[in-house]
């Protein structure tokens, strides 16, 4: 088989820091995207797009189109997955990220409920769709391409810098949505909230011009010189990798519902049951971002040293245990409190598994089923317990009357879940990569 260290040397400096910026500015894209539209549905889209109803049943219909958003990416992950494993990962990244980019700006322009009716929320909900379709394959290309280009004793490093994208993201979404708070609410919802959406055109044109710059895989051109590529990869998949698949939808099933939980559905419970000013919810959140930042290349080198089960595994069950604890801490009401609650779960812990997905989630894979393997694999766990997160949360809160026990309960069951299914994962960072 044949292994990644076989090509370093065709690999040029220009090449990996185009390869490199490529995975950084898509997952900024992507997290930023995904941020912004977290936090106009706990803060804005409520009162935008469904008037006429109570602050609760807007926050779960805002909530239930972000879930949209997140139920369609799976089958981005089987359309776009299939396609990068068919004829490559560089024309599926540029694909995702104009999906991403153009239905993130055309939400900014949308007129709201007050103006065309009924027909503004269906426009949001089309336009949350498209973003999910691209999105569905987004962060496992990225990470494909950092780990087939990355030297064999440093994927680990290379595959976390799609999360270093992803934790930049959030912590300019949330610099932003900060910032934009500081207006009157009745500038805020006129035009305020469309700022950001509007903006991110500027990211996105940036993004294109250095994907179309980046050369394709060389493991999957090794993959096809070798006459590897599969004409189905998803039926390839299910009938010669099915294990793998099973296991990525059970590790990504913590890191997902850990992100959303205490990285997007934080800040309505920061503000409807602890009672914190929105604009003091999303500066913890900011600087859960900027931790994460720091965080997770060390840990996606520290999975280079000792292994990526033990990071990935140890993150899962720490978390696990914290999970009460965090609540605890943000129900005191008091912000010191309540931030280092914020970061270290959500800025650290949670991000010890973000930093080693990029790289474990690939490695299980063949290259020629490797892209549908990670990009399915994780969306659909994704669209289970990431974004219906927010929404399951809510109801479970509102239903123990402003308790968090029930959705900690449930949140600690996934994470345990994930943590026992790492015990039977393969240990990879020392593996060559497979054809």
């Amino acid at each position: 088989m044949a292994a990644v260290q076989d090509m370093d040397a065709g690999i040029t400096r220009a090449s990996m820091r185009r390869v490199v910026f490529g995975a950084i500015i898509g997952g900024t894209i992507e997290w930023f995207d995904y941020f912004i539209y977290a936090s106009a549905s706990a803060l804005i889209f409520g009162k935008l797009f469904f008037t006429g109803t109570s602050p609760l049943v807007g926050t779960l219909a805002s909530f239930g189109t972000f879930a949209v958003g997140q139920l369609v990416r799976p089958i981005g992950a089987i359309v776009l997955g299939n396609l990068g494993d068919r004829i490559g990962r560089k024309p599926i990244l540029v694909t995702t990220f104009i999906l991403m980019g153009a239905s993130t700006f055309c939400v900014g322009l949308l007129p709201t409920y007050a103006s065309i009716g009924v027909l503004a929320p269906v426009l949001l909900i089309v336009c949350r769709l498209a973003q999910g379709f691209g999105a569905g394959a987004e962060y496992a290309g990225a990470s494909i391409m950092m780990l087939e280009y990355a030297p064999p004793n440093r994927r680990g490093l290379y595959g976390s810098i799609g999360s270093i994208g992803s934790a930049a993201g959030l912590m300019l979404g949330t610099l932003v949505f900060t910032l934009l708070q500081l207006l009157p609410d009745e500038q805020l919802l006129s035009y305020g909230w469309r700022i950001p959406f509007v903006a991110s055109a500027i990211l996105v044109g940036v993004g294109f011009w250095v994907r179309t710059r980046v050369g394709e895989s060389p493991m999957f051109e090794k993959v096809a010189e070798h006459r590897e590529v599969q004409r189905l990869p998803l039926k390839s998949l299910v009938l010669s990798e099915r294990k793998s698949l099973l296991q990525i939808f059970a590790l990504a099933a913590g890191l997902q519902m850990g992100t959303y939980i205490f990285l997007t559905y934080i800040i309505s419970y920061l503000t409807e049951q602890a009672r914190f000013a929105s604009g003091t919810a999303t500066y913890l959140v900011f600087f859960a971002g900027i931790a994460a930042t720091i965080v997770t290349p060390l840990f996606g080198w520290l999975s280079d040293a000792i292994g990526r089960k033990k990071v990935f595994g140890g993150a899962a069950l720490l978390a696990a245990i914290c999970v009460f604890p965090y609540f605890w801490l943000i129900d005191t009401r008091n912000v010191v409190l309540a931030g280092i609650a914020v970061v270290v779960l959500g800025g650290v812990v949670i991000q010890a598994m973000a930093g080693v997905q990029g790289s474990l989630f690939g490695e299980v894979f063949s290259t020629k089923l490797r892209y549908s393997g990670f990009a399915v694999g994780r969306e659909v766990s994704a669209a289970v317990f990431g974004g219906l997160s927010p929404l399951i949360a809510t109801a479970l809160v509102a239903a123990t009357g402003g308790a968090p026990w029930g959705v900690s309960i449930y949140l600690i069951a996934v994470l345990l879940l994930t943590f026992a299914v790492t015990l039977f994962v393969p240990e990879t960072h020392k593996a060559a990569l497979k054809l």
